[in-house]
């Protein structure tokens, strides 16, 4: 089944670009440092040893610096806004110098500090403490010996990237654009994990996707093989639900609608398996794009894809309500040109679940 929607505006059909940031990189050498119970729980799974071997080297090599204050106040920030510490970087330039380049996200903020000034100044230290890590780290040695890693990961992703219909498609189906996408490569973290994020640039905004590996890493005689993103449908289901998020929460966290949300708090349930999203906000969030990403992948002519969607996600009690719901937006485009016109309505029929 191939999904037919009226096309809300003229999709830009830009490519997606692929690359490392120096930031993130730092950032992830501070965290996995934070990662002890992850580390020796990986030596034990057959699939964890073989997907987070660069993980492991990453955790050795920095070793020496387990005490440094930028790794203390790493774990401090991350108490307060969780894996949101990696999205920092994305709005600095200029390590291990860093200056903000663009202004940090509101939702950001927030998680760190009730004032916004305040949370600023901390945001601005932490990356002076990142800086100052670099350098005592002797960090650029690090990226010279592991150059080869960079440029494995990043060749893989761009074999694996979507096919050109890719962002078209879902420009179209959530009635928005980007000026820009780009995935950042993260080798050197634990498998299976990404997140994306928005992030202001000069002409416009730019979806911005953190990736870490999903397959096998081999090292042979020192030489890196696989940097674990050759895979196809791994690159291409990620890319649908992280840059879904780019799409949906930049709604979600508007003051019109983030109010009628939290207002339905009373549906939340813990999602087996996944007591990362521990509040009513962040489910209806995942719930939304992974809706999206069932609705996406038949807008692509993949019922396979939807249909696996289904199964996989089966622990996710809301995801029928909201698929219905997209089904009704999707049926009435000219009422709803945009998803940001549909929510509204989507909001007001939350009550529903309550019957």
């Amino acid at each position: 089944m191939l999904l037919d929607f009226q096309p809300s505006l003229r999709a830009q059909g830009q490519a997606i670009t692929v690359k490392t940031d120096l930031g993130v990189e730092l950032v992830n050498a501070l965290m996995v440092q934070l990662s002890p119970e992850f580390i020796k729980d990986s030596v034990a799974d057959p699939h964890l040893f073989r997907s987070t071997r660069l993980m492991r080297e990453s955790y050795t090599h920095f070793a020496p610096f387990r005490t440094h204050v930028a790794v203390r106040r790493t774990q401090w920030l991350a108490d307060k806004i969780g894996t949101g510490v990696y999205l920092l970087p994305l709005f600095y330039q200029g390590f291990p110098r860093p200056r903000r380049h663009t202004p940090i996200s509101t939702p950001l903020l927030e998680a760190i500090h009730a004032n916004p000034d305040s949370a600023v100044r901390i945001a601005d230290a932490y990356m002076r403490l990142v800086g100052r890590f670099y350098q005592d780290s002797h960090f650029a040695q690090f990226q010279r010996a592991n150059q080869a890693v960079y440029e494995v990961a990043i060749s893989e992703v761009k074999r694996n990237l979507p096919s050109p219909t890719f962002i078209p498609t879902m420009e179209r189906y959530y009635g928005a654009q980007k000026a820009a996408y780009c995935i950042i490569v993260n080798p050197f973290f634990k498998s299976q994990w990404g997140m994306a994020w928005e992030v202001a640039g000069a002409n416009g905004p730019v979806a911005t996707q953190i990736a870490a590996p999903f397959g096998e890493q081999l090292r042979v005689r020192g030489n890196l093989l696989k940097a674990g993103f050759d895979n196809a449908e791994e690159v291409r289901n990620l890319s649908v639900h992280e840059f879904g998020h780019t799409f949906v929460n930049t709604l979600t966290a508007q003051p019109a609608f983030a109010a009628g949300i939290k207002a339905q708090s009373a549906l939340f349930q813990p999602i087996p398996g996944h007591g990362q999203y521990s509040d009513w906000e962040t489910s209806f969030n995942e719930h939304l794009v992974r809706a999206g990403e069932v609705r996406l992948a038949l807008a692509l002519g993949r019922s396979d894809v939807s249909e696996k969607l289904r199964v996989d996600y089966a622990a996710w009690m809301y995801l029928p309500f909201f698929e219905q719901q997209l089904r009704r937006y999707e049926a009435d485009r000219q009422r709803y040109p945009t998803l940001e016109s549909f929510l509204p309505d989507l909001i007001s029929a939350l009550p529903t679940l309550n019957r």
